[in-house]
């Protein structure tokens, strides 16, 4: 395999940014995804990838449901937060305006664009992820943070996923991401047509 070209195209996919959330035995958990996407129209279903060392995939398996908040552009510094480990944010939901959703409880994030809320009906070993299929049971759309507005809201999308271990948040001094896997930069970087590229997210 050509090592290189594989790099080169990998960076050319594109992803979102997500708050993957799951409760269970009343405990709530949360983390920043990117690797998601719609699997099914009818019935609708999502896929996730999932870190197998995170807290998430072992809560995800016991409670059967998870769900999956929308950030948009302004919530870069909110992806960071749940994007830090459970090591060095052991409740990283506290602050952060949830509700829960309808069949699970799971919270979902009163303030992004939207949220789907699914059961797990497969699981998939993918490397180091655990592939997370799950149906829609639950969604919304805050039709109050697009209606009425010139320029709704944007959902934030990012370029080549990270490989850090853990999102730490900006380093104090640094005006662009570090090279190593010690911390991250969240504010955007503008790529070609618009689309703006948001560190960090580690799967955790």
């Amino acid at each position: 395999m050509d090592d290189a070209a594989k790099k080169t195209v990998l960076t050319h996919f594109s992803y979102g940014l997500y708050a993957l959330t799951v409760k269970h035995d009343g405990e709530e958990h949360g983390m920043t995804a990117n690797w998601v996407t719609q699997a099914s129209f009818e019935p609708p279903m999502v896929a996730v990838a999932v870190e197998n060392s995170s807290m998430t995939i072992g809560m995800i398996r016991d409670a059967h449901h998870f769900a999956v908040s929308v950030f948009e552009q302004s919530q870069r510094d909110l992806a960071g937060k749940l994007g830090r480990t459970s090591e060095q944010a052991p409740n990283k939901l506290k602050g952060i305006k949830t509700k829960p959703a309808p069949v699970s409880a799971a919270p979902v994030l009163a303030d992004a664009l939207g949220w789907v809320e699914c059961r797990v009906v497969a699981t998939l070993p993918s490397g180091d992820h655990t592939l997370v299929l799950g149906e829609v049971v639950a969604a919304k759309t805050l039709a109050s943070r697009t209606q009425g507005n010139s320029r709704p809201p944007q959902a934030t999308a990012r370029t080549r996923p990270s490989r850090r271990r853990s999102c730490s948040g900006p380093e104090p001094g640094r005006a662009n991401p570090p090279a190593s896997g010690t911390g991250c930069d969240p504010r955007p970087r503008r790529r070609r047509g618009g689309q703006v590229r948001a560190c960090p997210t580690c799967s955790r």
